[in-house]
């Protein structure tokens, strides 16, 4: 009977916490400067999970980084995944196939495809959202809840298309919890990328 209290105990715990994303940073340049960053072109790939984050996560994360960006005086253009021409192909094939297109992702076709579109735009920086590996925890499997290893590459439009800051956050949530919850779960993960990008003492409180 210990045994089993300090199993829901600690069940509880993780539960408690899962949620709350972390970033960890793999790159930044030296001569980068956040405030270099003018308008960002957003590549947003999240909705090739969606059979695992669900719909108002995409709505939320959008929305939400947003108008973090626009705190400070950043515009953002966005292109999900499958709205693009290549997304829009995959997932018809992924519709008309019983096995799918095994989520092989083609993120470098996307940009390429989109490069005109891109140097047209007052964009100064291209920001590259991509779920990498996706899946059910096994604590709460029974709840759908997921875990999501998110990388962020962000780079500059005009130079190579080598980053200039690029990490990755790990990712909890459940697409059926309550609004709030879910605009609790999104804030972890996009704060902790904004806190990376301009450094935690520029973060303006929410409202």
């Amino acid at each position: 009977m210990t045994r089993l209290v300090m199993l829901v105990c600690l069940t509880l715990c993780l539960s408690a916490c899962a949620h709350r994303s972390s970033f960890t940073p793999e790159k930044r340049q030296s001569d980068f400067q956040p405030g270099e960053i003018q308008e960002l072109y957003i590549y947003a790939f999240l909705d090739a999970r969606r059979e695992y984050t669900g719909e108002r996560v995409l709505d939320v994360f959008q929305r939400t980084l947003s108008e973090r960006l626009l705190q400070r005086g950043v515009a953002s253009q966005w292109l999900w995944f499958e709205d693009s021409p290549i997304g829009e192909r995959f997932s018809a094939s992924e519709q008309s196939s019983s096995e799918g297109y095994g989520k092989m992702i083609p993120v470098p076709l996307v940009l390429m495809f989109n490069k005109q579109k891109e140097l047209e735009s007052k964009a100064t920086h291209r920001l590259v959202v991509f779920p990498k590996t996706v899946g059910l925890t096994g604590i709460h499997q029974a709840e759908r809840e997921y875990y999501a290893s998110i990388t962020w590459s962000l780079s500059r439009i005009a130079d190579s298309d080598a980053s200039v800051l690029k990490g990755t956050s790990i990712f909890y949530s459940r697409p059926r919890r309550h609004p709030e919850q879910l605009q609790e779960d999104v804030d972890a993960l996009v704060d902790d990328f904004i806190n990376e990008l301009y450094g935690k003492q520029q973060h303006s409180s929410k409202n």
